[in-house]
């Protein structure tokens, strides 16, 4: 089997949380006794900081689609967006390895040099396509990541800069990273707005972020990722925001760039409904971890894992009764206890077994699943 283009392997992230930082410092037990996670580089972390995503891996191949999903807060977009290092405020990533084709990143804060020899990485804000973003003193990965992989926001408005146009914007990439001079460049900014259906013209070109609807702005970021001719394109809650029938354009868009193209994509969505007609593969994340992995028709029709079930259960359909949904809330990753099963608590299957350790993931039929009562049969699909 080829190798895969784009690999994040173990990844680490910790997330700041403010009222255990408040415990921390009111309690009468030493700091020793409530310590931070330890970064792979051996940084300790002050108490507040939890880690959040434990080890978290996943690839695309050329070509293929990969769709992480999940409930909001289960650790998708950290997974995603950490393997890049363009995590927000009060997260960051502990340790892992980042891969596209042979270029490799240490997204915890350093960068390979060579085989033998590493050197610490130092960041400074840039912009790509409108939003701020890490600008990487490794070049190799600085120029992958500026012409090879390009990315689609959750904020489809607020990724843009405010203060520049958005033609500007779309094409400065390009200009970062290729010898492409400034009409060439802007040639093929024009065209780039023409494919995602948007007009190709000056006064689009000149516009704000402020003088575009949410799915303008959307299709303009779409525009800035094709730019570049990615081999790798990144989608971070791509329909996020968006009215049903602007979202459904969207996504049509997106399947047409991905497949005229071939390009390899990652997705993040909570709404399994929304990529069936686009993934090849999908990734289920619940509580900062992978709890099932497997081709698209085997999660739709045959999930092994209850909470992959409870989310194909709750995907409107239109025969009555159908609707079967999860019963409480997702707690927040800061919260979970991760010495047991992380979906123990509102799983219907659970047995005491399941509150001994979190299981291991073990290939169950053509699945990759995180459960102690996974079996071939599965549990209730689409069909059920």
């Amino acid at each position: 089997m080829s190798r895969p283009l784009f690999e994040v392997s173990h990844l680490r992230v910790a997330a700041y949380d403010a009222e255990l930082s408040f415990e921390a410092f009111n309690s009468e037990r030493s700091l020793r006794n409530l310590p931070g996670p330890v970064s792979d580089a051996g940084e300790h972390l002050s108490p507040g900081w939890v880690e959040v995503l434990p080890d978290m891996s996943f690839s695309v191949r050329s070509g293929e689609v990969l769709a992480l999903v999940g409930e909001s807060g289960s650790g998708k977009s950290l997974a995603l967006m950490g393997g890049f290092s363009l995590l927000s405020q009060g997260t960051r990533v502990l340790g892992g390895q980042t891969r596209f084709e042979d270029a490799r990143f240490l997204p915890g804060g350093e960068a390979v040099v060579s085989d033998s020899k590493r050197s610490r990485k130092q960041r400074k804000e840039s912009r790509i396509a409108g939003t701020v973003v890490s600008d990487y003193s490794d070049d190799d990965w600085a120029n992958t990541v500026g012409t090879r992989i390009g990315f689609m926001f959750q904020n489809p408005v607020g990724s843009w800069t405010p203060d520049l146009v958005i033609g500007e914007q779309t094409g400065e990439s390009l200009a970062e990273h290729s010898d492409l001079t400034t009409q060439e460049i802007e040639d093929r900014v024009f065209e780039a707005l023409g494919e995602v259906e948007l007009p190709r013209s000056r006064r689009l070109f000149g516009a704000f972020r402020h003088e575009l609807s949410r799915g303008m702005a959307q299709r303009a970021m779409l525009a800035a990722a094709i730019t570049k001719a990615p081999s790798l394109l990144v989608a971070d809650e791509p329909l996020n925001g968006l009215d049903p029938p602007v979202a459904a354009a969207i996504m049509e868009l997106i399947k047409d760039m991905q497949a005229k193209r071939n390009m390899a994509m990652v997705i993040v969505t909570h709404d399994l409904a929304a990529v069936a007609g686009l993934a090849d593969r999908v990734a289920v994340v619940y509580g900062g971890i992978i709890v099932e992995e497997g081709p698209i028709t085997e999660i739709y029709y045959h999930p092994k894992h209850p909470y992959t079930a409870g989310l194909i259960g709750s995907i409107p359909g239109i025969r009555s009764g159908r609707l079967r949904g999860i019963r409480g809330e997702a707690p927040r990753l800061v919260d979970i206890d991760r010495a047991k099963c992380v979906f123990v608590d509102r799983c219907d299957f659970a047995t005491e077994v399941c509150r001994m350790g979190q299981p291991e993931v073990r290939l169950v039929g053509d699945s990759m699943v995180a459960c102690y009562h996974a079996t071939p049969a599965g549990y209730r699909g689409v069909r059920g």
